[in-house]
């Protein structure tokens, strides 16, 4: 059988479509639809009825963290997906030896393997997460998807598919409640694990009138711990975290609404002042000065003011994403005039701790002394510390910082943006003041209370000088700042010298959210033995844009979505839909026979992951 011109001109058009989309190797989430017949669709509801249960089965993931001191040893545990940009919560203990407080490794590394969707086999592992930040006292740690295992350099996609748990209210939850409880324990094999109970009490350790913990009816080992607790509904009330068959099985579940808090508390307290950073750029940070370190290489009291005379100051520092020769430079700086510098090439590693120091043997002079480093030529720190009296000019009577200026933003000449008191629905806030007679070499801080409660500060030493305008911020990268009371301190030389409060509110226009599902599938021969199609190319196209259109001129203009099929026929569009609207869909392989709709819907209560499956028929 021969094909007709315009086929042929069609089919060379869409190969060269083809040619530009990108093969996804991904794994798949679930199934709610099917895709079905060479021009034909139909639905299937099965999943629907299993939503919520299959929606925690695939936000539970496997953590996987290297134990630096012990060779081929592991620790091991679950954790919660809070984002589908790829938060991720599990317990400390899973991260490290909370007595000790102290990681199993100094990166804070952890392997995840996420569930395949037919949640029978084995987790895939796939990505590199990275400590945010962990909490001994509460065994929490919160971690943040950084980069792909199989390749640490490559950019990661923008779609992770990932599955996010909804969130409950964990004090709704009552004795007797059913509770439900998803991770990997050591005794249940290497897949996923579900087991369903009751809430038997409470637990209020502090006696403060809320309970932190509750004690449930399960069996919670280590590889179960740091995993997902939900309510009848499927939505995330605590993290489990530890039994004691001593009491006839009772497990512990860390309360959600406690977890969250303190997550939210750790997202707006971690955001840095500069703006977002890319987590994969060398960075240096957590930099102590100090007169000596321990063989260990820890700074030793560090400080920064030394005394008159003081013979070194070592600099001890963390450092990030740091490529093999690299070229690694710092200087010293004494009243702004450069005393000492060195560089070298960098084969120590992409991450760990090392130090660098300045030295006289009679004595540093006093001053204020600077240390500078940068990687290739781009500046990755300075900051400074005082000697003795430091050489700076008197500080002039009133010193100290002026009013302070709350905006929304900063413009590209470091104006603010939109100022005010009363914000709503953003992601941080800028603070903008004035120092007038702020001696450099003095030491400063800030610190920033929502409804009281300290949640970030950081102290440092002023070296800007006279400045009529500089700004701070606050802000977090997921989602918006908390609503609250927002109240802002000043310190010069340990005392508050100026404050200002603003509020977060509530939006009084509540802003549509607009819902998008990821789509997944596969694609197989329309036989009995449903063999997978490789190679197959899955094109939804702009809202609007007709088969017709698309097949007799065929751009990447009009494709909304793609994917291609994998060896095992599987498929995942790269980009999210939204339910309720209509897409039109061809889906072309050399040597099978097309398949397309118009306005093919996705319903308005599809879930994410919603599944799509195609079968094709042989020319």
């Amino acid at each position: 059988m021969t094909m007709d011109a315009r086929t042929q001109r069609q089919q060379e058009r869409l190969r060269m479509v083809l040619s530009k989309t990108t093969a996804l190797r991904t794994g798949l989430l679930t199934a709610a639809l099917v895709l079905l017949g060479a021009l034909g669709l139909q639905g299937s509801a099965w999943a629907i009825e299993r939503g919520p249960l299959n929606q925690a089965l695939l936000a539970t993931v496997r953590v996987i963290v290297p134990i630096a001191a012990e060779k081929d040893t592991y620790s091991t545990g679950s954790g919660t997906i809070l984002t589908e940009s790829g938060l991720i919560l599990t317990n400390y203990h899973v991260m490290g030896d909370i007595e000790q407080e102290k990681l199993y490794n100094s990166n804070g590394f952890a392997a995840i393997a996420i569930n395949p969707t037919n949640l029978r086999s084995q987790p895939i592992l796939k990505y590199a997460a990275f400590l945010v930040a962990g909490s001994p006292e509460l065994d929490l740690a919160l971690l943040r998807i950084g980069g792909l295992l199989e390749d640490a350099n490559a950019p990661l996609p923008e779609n992770l598919g990932l599955t996010a748990i909804p969130i409950g209210d964990s004090t709704q939850m009552q004795i007797g409640d059913e509770i439900n409880a998803f991770g990997f324990p050591s005794i249940g094999g290497d897949t996923v694990t579900f087991t369903s109970g009751v809430v038997s009490g409470f637990e209020d350790q502090d006696q403060d009138g809320y309970a932190e913990w509750l004690k449930v009816d399960l069996n919670i080992n280590h590889g179960n711990s740091g995993g997902l607790a939900t309510n009848e509904k499927g939505e995330f009330v605590g993290v489990p975290t530890q039994g004691r068959t001593d009491m006839g099985m009772i497990g512990f579940v860390r309360d959600g609404n406690l977890a969250l808090e303190w997550v939210r508390r750790v997202l707006v307290g971690n955001n840095p002042e500069d703006g977002k950073t890319d987590p994969n750029a060398p960075a240096v940070r957590n930099v102590q000065f100090a007169k000596a370190v321990n063989p260990q290489g820890v700074a030793i009291s560090p400080s920064v003011r030394f005394p008159s005379g003081s013979p070194a100051i070592y600099a001890t520092f963390d450092y990030a994403n740091f490529p093999e020769n690299g070229k690694f430079a710092f200087s010293w700086y004494r009243d702004g005039f450069e005393i000492f510098s060195d560089s070298v090439v960098w084969t120590f590693g992409k991450d760990g701790s090392t130090w660098v120091n300045i030295y006289d043997e009679e004595g540093l002079a006093d001053g204020y002394y600077e240390l500078e480093m940068t990687l290739d030529g781009t500046q990755l720190f300075r900051d400074g510390v005082v000697v003795g009296e430091a050489q700076a000019q008197p500080q002039p009577e009133p010193g100290g910082f002026g009013p302070i200026i709350f905006a929304k933003g900063v413009s590209d000449e470091n104006e603010p943006i939109e100022p005010g008191t009363n914000f709503s629905g953003v992601d941080a806030i800028y603070a903008f003041f004035s120092a007038q007679g702020v001696a450099n070499g003095s030491q400063w801080g800030r610190r920033w209370y929502i409804d009281g409660e300290l949640v970030a500060s950081k102290d440092d030493v002023w070296n800007q000088g006279d400045v009529s305008s500089t700004w701070i911020s606050l802000g977090t990268n997921e989602g918006v700042l908390p609503v609250g009371r927002y109240r802002l301190e000043l310190l010069l030389e340990g005392k508050v010298v100026q404050t200002g409060e603003m509020d977060v509110v509530e939006p009084t226009v509540e802003t549509p959210v607009v819902r998008e599902v990821t789509v997944v599938g596969t694609v197989v021969e329309a036989d009995n033995r449903k063999r997978a199609v490789v190679g197959a190319a899955i094109f939804f196209l702009n809202p609007g844009v007709k088969v017709s259109q698309f097949l007799d001129d065929p751009t990447e203009e009009q494709v909304f979505a793609k994917g291609v099929s994998n060896e095992e026929g599987f498929y995942q569009l790269d980009k999210k839909l939204t339910p309720g609207a209509a897409y039109s869909v061809v889906v072309y392989k050399e040597g099978y026979r097309l398949v397309a709709v118009d306005d093919y819907p996705i319903p308005a209560d599809a879930t994410s992951p919603w599944e799509i499956n195609v079968t094709m028929e042989r020319q």
